[in-house]
């Protein structure tokens, strides 16, 4: 009886109550950011309204790793059994 309650009636009734009830404070009315970029980098207080660094775009110095599996001997195939 508790499962049914917990796991079905609690939920729905939960739910349910989520359409009725109100939001405590007010949409922000920003500038439209539909992702929330700029509202999650402004944080708890506000950004400082300074443009972003241009930053350049540096490509990566890395060479292709080769292996040398020549030296390695085979494994033998145990059985376990």
């Amino acid at each position: 009886m508790a499962g049914i309650f917990i796991f079905i009636v609690l939920p729905l009734v939960l739910i349910g109550l989520s359409f009725w009830m109100r939001p405590l404070v007010g949409k922000d009315l920003g500038n439209g950011d539909p992702f929330g970029g700029s509202l999650s980098a402004r944080g708890m207080f506000g950004g400082h309204g300074l443009e972003p660094d241009e930053t350049e775009k540096v490509p990566e110095e890395t060479e292709p790793v080769k292996f040398d599996l020549e030296g390695l001997q085979p494994r033998s195939n145990m059985d376990s059994g």
